[in-house]
């Protein structure tokens, strides 16, 4: 075959491999996925699992059977630009002046990156993260094969066991991480085999942050209120910020 042919062959595969994502993709966003792939080796995207304001998450699957979790952001729909702005604000880690809409989503998507990392490698059970080009995440698929794990949320009961070791994973987020979620609640912590995994990390902000305090205040009271609800024994918030040496 020559090399035309092997071109024209090549940029079919590549579109095969995302034909199932949004058409609407900007070109920038399409080629980042092409270059995930080909990083990862990846065989083929599966449909949307999840979509929420900021982005979608697509199961793939590796050419070896494994299967990861592509996070892909929104780059001209951010209809929550305002909220980006202000969790940003409060993290000097990150640069807040943007020329455009799409600079900003690419730090976004890099703090993400970061929170997800320092937070794996503090011991913090969230899905470990690949690898991250523009604005596509490549990371660990949290689930059985294809079906992805459910949300806390969607769970007919919980535990004690359940509502402890979400604390526990709470105070490694603080003390081990230094970092504060800032959006913790039923509908970002997914359990498989009765653990939780914590996701949507991309506003976590340090404990040192404006704000924190308040914060991780309201991230233990969404979780209070789920489980209290449910009839189990909660730890009162001002406990647990003194047990983290906290306090308000």
């Amino acid at each position: 075959m020559n090399r035309i042919g092997r071109r024209e062959e090549k940029r079919e595969r590549d579109e095969d491999l995302f034909k199932t994502i949004d058409s609407t993709l900007d070109s920038s966003t399409s080629l980042a996925v092409i270059q995930v792939m080909r990083k990862l080796n990846i065989e083929s995207i599966l449909g949307a699992i999840a979509s929420g304001k900021e982005a979608k998450v697509y199961p793939a699957k590796t050419r070896d059977g494994k299967y990861i979790a592509l996070k892909i952001y929104y780059t001209s729909t951010a209809s929550h630009k305002r909220a980006i702005r202000r969790y940003v604000s409060l993290d000097r880690r990150v640069e807040v002046r943007f020329s455009s809409t799409k600079e900003m989503i690419y730090a976004w998507a890099r703090k993400e990156l970061g929170n997800l990392q320092k937070m794996f490698e503090a011991g913090v059970r969230v899905p470990k993260p690949f690898l991250l080009i523009k604005n596509v995440l490549a990371m660990e698929f949290v689930g059985d094969g294809i079906s992805k794990a459910p949300l806390l949320v969607d769970l007919e009961e919980v535990t004690q066991e359940l509502y402890d070791e979400i604390i526990r994973q709470i105070e490694v987020m603080v003390t081990k991480a230094q970092l504060i979620h800032g959006d913790l609640s039923e509908f970002n912590v997914m359990v498989k085999d009765e653990l939780p995994y914590i996701i949507d990390v991309g506003q976590a902000i340090p404990v040192w942050a404006e704000n924190s305090l308040s914060l991780l205040e309201r991230d233990i009271n969404n979780i209070n209120r789920f489980f209290e609800e449910r009839g189990i024994d909660v730890v009162p918030v001002k406990e647990l910020l003194n047990r983290l040496q906290l306090s308000s």
